[in-house]
């Protein structure tokens, strides 16, 4: 028989929305590091830089700006 207990099936659930919750994070951090990243490549290729000095400040913004949000989301302890 396919039988769960209640307790079982409550724990799945909160794990399956832990991991769904944590995913979606994992995602908008690694969108907010492109997003950034491609903004510098393009500032960089508009002003003709040899040294791609808006590349790397805005992905290293973008990866600070990620750690933030994932600070901010953490479930207090």
């Amino acid at each position: 028989m396919d039988y769960e207990p209640k307790k079982d099936k409550k724990n799945h659930l909160k794990r399956s929305a832990s991991l769904a919750q944590y995913s979606g994070l994992a995602m908008q951090m690694l969108g907010t590091i492109l997003i950034f990243t491609y903004a510098g490549v393009r500032l960089d290729r508009w002003q003709g830089h040899q040294i791609p000095g808006w590349t790397i400040v805005l992905s290293l913004t973008g990866i600070g700006a990620s750690l933030y949000m994932l600070i901010r989301n953490m479930p207090k302890l």
